[in-house]
């Protein structure tokens, strides 16, 4: 099923005005036509080779209308209100590099308010769930923050990597943004607030009661559809949502939760928007705030927005005009024109590839830089900058866009390490395997690509789909050092099921690129060199074009089911249960196979 009449842009498609301001002079957003859902489709249940997976919750309510060109995206997460084993502490990671930083920021520093501005001076408070919360000695609080952290105390690639000095072009990640200053929460009542962009805020008669009753055993579900943003219980219970909230000027497309900094009275949640709008959200309390106000800083659409791991301040968001911003919720918008600032570098290749391979880094100046955003403005591509995802060891994000370039950046650093060409037109989506050895990336080509981070060059391609590709994911829980599983989900409404393996992959005979970053992949027992980081920071990157079918070994799938009656959007792994969004609105969670149990 190939849904030809959607666009993964969407400025097209929405009537809207940007203002600095919250005048009554605005316009609703008009949201495009949408195809109907294939009719009679049905799935309960899939077989692969670990047994049975089975629908065990969804999600849809059909009087909300969707944003058919962007679909749905959903985030889970789990609160620790009582003492669990440890397994159940971590179970909801959206990726297992984050437990890194919350076992090495143990600190138990508990940020406490300061003043903010807001839309309003009203005060909203939530019932106190403190008898909800543990105090036991032995359970790592969930909502502690990192003493002081600097650049110097982030993971390297090896534990004699060098460390960026404190003139690293991104020194904001040492200087003025430490993790153990006091941060500030939102402060605006989004049920009482005057605003224009929020149209309503519809929240369950029980939430006192529901919050009060909850448990670390309970996760929360957060995801976007047309205009609503929604909050809700994973597992239906109630089935109801929590609570809904309605925009009136823009759609919200992307958002996350700070997982460093949850807690059992208190969520970041960011949210991006059609308008380039951002919501910093705390659905705990009904607080909001307001970041990019009005596309001040840029007024494109938001494609992917994603808390930078480690950091209870600092955030990522990719737009569609080829741009990527690193943004602090604590800081003041500035208008901020591109060149204006201090310029720490343009990366540019030759001149035939000179548009293609830009990466302009832009800066306020030193006056403007403590207390503004941007923090930091890169500039790609003139074409849309569709998504991004961070490495475990928390140094590189891997960029994707409809150029179909997969960039690799060092953003420690500010420097692009590699480029590579997709097969066929752009790129959709991007994901990194557990352990930073593998890059998955998905898009135009009907093909899922795997890319080697240390061997520097293309794996394999694994062909499954009959059309666009929209979310490629790793499943944490059934990777090891020999054998890797990963899925993949399209527009095809489709999801596929892969298991890979180096040594199981039919080589090409062409001889292939035999440069290398690190350790080989294939080598799991050679260690790997040290100062991997110092050798690489300051070259040009590595252009490698695209190759051909010949060059490259290719994939057969694990399994193949249609799950969805619209073309699908987003998939999640998490420990017990699979997530898979589609472009209507729903939501499907899929419980996993029974653990087969030791005789």
């Amino acid at each position: 099923m190939v849904d030809t009449s959607a666009s993964h842009g969407v400025s097209s498609f929405l009537t809207r005005r940007h203002s600095l301001g919250d005048g009554s002079t605005t316009s609703n957003v008009v949201l495009p036509p949408y195809p109907s859902t294939t009719p009679d489709h049905v799935c309960r249940e899939f077989n692969t080779p670990e047994g049975i997976y089975t629908l065990f919750h969804s999600i849809f309510v059909n009087s909300m209308q969707p944003l058919y060109p962007v679909g749905t995206s959903a985030s889970l997460i789990s609160i620790k209100y009582k003492e669990v084993v440890p397994n159940n502490l971590q179970r909801y990671e959206p990726q297992p590099g984050a437990r890194s930083f919350r076992r090495m920021f143990s600190s138990g520093h508990t940020p406490s308010t300061s003043t903010t501005d807001s839309d309003d001076d009203h005060v909203f408070q939530t019932p106190s769930l403190s008898s909800s919360s543990s105090s036991n000695k032995n359970i790592v609080p969930i909502t502690e923050e990192p003493h002081n952290a600097s650049l110097s105390d982030l993971p390297t690639l090896t534990s004699t990597a060098a460390s960026p000095t404190p003139t690293s072009t991104l020194s904001f990640l040492s200087r003025n943004h430490t993790l153990g200053r006091h941060s500030r929460k939102p402060k605006t009542n989004i049920t009482k607030t005057n605003s224009s962009f929020v149209q309503k805020i519809i929240t369950n008669d029980q939430l006192a009661k529901i919050l009060m009753a909850r448990t670390s055993e309970d996760t929360n579900l957060f995801y976007n559809c047309g205009t609503s943003f929604v909050w809700a219980d994973a597992s239906g219970h109630p089935k109801e949502p929590l609570s809904r909230i309605v925009f009136a000027r823009a759609c919200p497309t992307s958002h996350d939760v700070n997982v460093l900094t949850r807690g059992a009275d208190h969520l970041d949640v960011i949210i991006g928007f059609t308008s380039g709008d951002i919501i910093w959200f705390d659905p705990l309390c009904n607080k909001y705030g307001r970041i990019n106000k009005g596309g001040i800083i840029n007024s494109s659409p938001i494609t992917m927005i994603k808390w930078l791991q480690g950091y209870e301040n600092l955030f990522m968001a990719s737009f569609q005009d080829g741009t990527v911003i690193i943004f602090d919720k604590d800081k003041e918008d500035e208008p901020f024109h591109p060149g204006d600032g201090h310029k720490s570098s343009s990366i540019r290749s030759t001149t035939t590839y000179i548009d293609k391979h830009m990466f302009k880094v832009s800066k306020h100046s030193l006056k403007l830089s403590n207390k503004c955003n941007p923090i930091s403005h890169w500039k790609l591509s003139d074409q849309s900058i569709t998504a991004f995802a961070f490495s475990p060891d928390c140094q590189h994000v891997a960029i994707v866009g409809l150029d179909g370039l997969l960039r690799v950046v060092n953003f420690l650093h500010e420097s692009v390490l590699d480029i590579y060409e997709a097969y066929y037109g752009g790129l959709y989506c991007v994901a990194w395997s557990p352990d930073g050895r593998y890059i998955l990336t998905g898009g135009q080509d009907d093909l899922v690509t795997i890319w080697a981070f240390r061997e520097q060059k293309i794996i394999a391609r694994c062909q499954g789909h009959k059309s666009w590709i929209t979310g490629v994911a790793f499943d944490p829980w059934r990777c090891d050092e020999k054998v890797y599983r990963f899925a993949s989900v399209g527009e095809d409404a489709k999801l596929i099921f892969w298991d890979f393996s180096v040594n199981a992959l039919h080589k090409p005979k062409t001889k292939t690129n035999n440069r290398n970053r690190g350790a080989s992949v294939s080598s799991v027992n050679s260690p790997p060199p040290p100062n991997i980081l110092g050798t690489i920071q300051d070259r040009k990157p590595n252009i490698h074009p695209v190759q051909s079918k010949t060059q490259v070994a290719f994939l057969q799938p694990t399994m193949v089911q249609t799950i969805h009656g619209d073309p699908c959007v987003g998939i999640y792994f998490r420990e017990d249960v699979l997530v898979t969004t589609d472009k209507r609105g729903r939501v499907s969670i899929w419980q996993r196979p029974p653990k087969a149990t030791k005789s």
